[in-house]
């Protein structure tokens, strides 16, 4: 777990609030969690990035402790997301970017969006369309969640995130297994549809900035390999990664090597 302090800021908008945490000074730097997650799926590269930005972690509206607005759409998401952030920087102040998994479409839309981003990383990116290869179905968590089955409960999730987010059950630990139920169960953005709908690869068209790529070998939402050729093709200048022996959430899983990339590449721009 990171030992950089965070400061939380409850950023009004409308009748609610989005939920950022801020690590670190200097330029911004946003970072946007996955589908079923929270700013805590960053919790172990926030201080490797913290040297060099001030970094920006929301619960994403939808998510975590943040409020919802509107229906389910990108833009419902975006539009508070994008407010919220000008109160933290300013509405002209450019910053640099990183998402993760549902995160990382999001990013590419609010770069696409707001013009206002040079350095880009996408890991674990879905919304690119490319073919799947899912180790199981979900398992429903929320019966013993509703029963108070707190045994159940954690084993679903034990198994949930073995099949999705880690290469194997023996790489949940409890800290990944306490940050994906608190995620899972506060999630009310349902990012499913729009992750598979596809549409990264228009949107990378017009992206010009600085761009890193990374995934994990065996991320089951993807064939890496795959993705990263063709996303190479759109994107020439872009750096690309795939950690071996790693699931889909390879920031948390394969940390070390990730903030390793994560040193160099910025080290080098």
């Amino acid at each position: 777990m990171t030992s950089v302090l965070a400061k939380q800021h409850l950023v009004p908008y409308l009748d609610g609030a989005v939920n950022w945490f801020e690590y670190g000074q200097g330029e911004p730097l946003v970072l946007l969690h996955g589908g079923h997650g929270n700013a805590q799926h960053w919790i172990k590269n926030v201080q490797t990035l913290s040297a060099y930005y001030r970094v920006l972690v929301p619960d994403m509206p939808g998510f975590g402790a943040s409020g919802v607005w509107g229906g389910n759409s990108v833009n419902d998401l975006l539009t508070p997301l994008i407010a919220t952030l000008n109160t933290l920087i300013g509405e002209d102040h450019s910053f640099d970017l990183m998402g993760f998994s549902f995160g990382a479409l999001i990013a590419v839309n609010l770069a696409d969006r707001t013009q206002r981003v040079k350095k880009m990383a996408l890991l674990g990116a879905v919304g690119h369309g490319g073919t799947r290869r899912p180790k199981g179905e979900f398992i429903n968590w929320k019966p013993a969640y509703k029963n108070d089955d707190q045994p159940e409960l954690q084993r679903i999730m034990r198994e949930n995130l073995s099949l999705h987010m880690l290469s194997s059950v023996d790489r949940v630990d409890e800290l990944a297994l306490q940050i994906h139920t608190d995620a899972c169960i506060a999630t009310r953005f349902r990012s499913r549809d729009i992750s598979r709908a596809g549409g990264m690869q228009e949107l990378l068209q017009r992206y010009q900035g600085d761009l890193l790529l990374i995934w994990g070998e065996h991320d089951v939402t993807s064939f890496p390999e795959q993705v990263v050729k063709e996303l190479l093709g759109i994107c020439p200048q872009a750096q690309a990664h795939i950690i071996p022996n790693v699931g889909h959430w390879v920031q948390y899983e394969a940390a070390p090597e990730v903030n390793k990339i994560f040193d160099q590449w910025l080290s080098s721009h």
